[in-house]
């Protein structure tokens, strides 16, 4: 997908994304091939969301976050309202 698509994207679906790394991370995940596959979720699909670069529908959020035991007020707490989103 191009530069251009993902700039067109609002910026909450990026800071989406850095959460969605930040907790990977977190979990000991050096790269999201590992964690998508251990988690059971499209290995490309899961990448493009953390990179931002794709529309995260929110029945696909829950569904992470359930596979994780994540409530969405656990996602969207103190940590994600300070994700900073650098301009694409």
């Amino acid at each position: 997908m191009s530069k251009k698509v993902r700039e067109n994207y609002p910026k909450d679906i990026r800071k989406i994304g850095l959460r969605l790394k930040q907790i990977r991370k977190d979990l000991g995940f050096t790269n999201s091939d590992d964690f998508a596959y251990k988690y059971e979720l499209n290995r490309s699909q899961y990448g493009k969301y953390e990179a931002g670069s794709e529309d995260l529908r929110i029945s696909s959020l829950v569904n992470i976050l359930d596979r994780l035991h994540i409530s969405l007020p656990e996602f969207f707490n103190d940590e994600y309202d300070n994700i900073e989103v650098p301009e694409p």
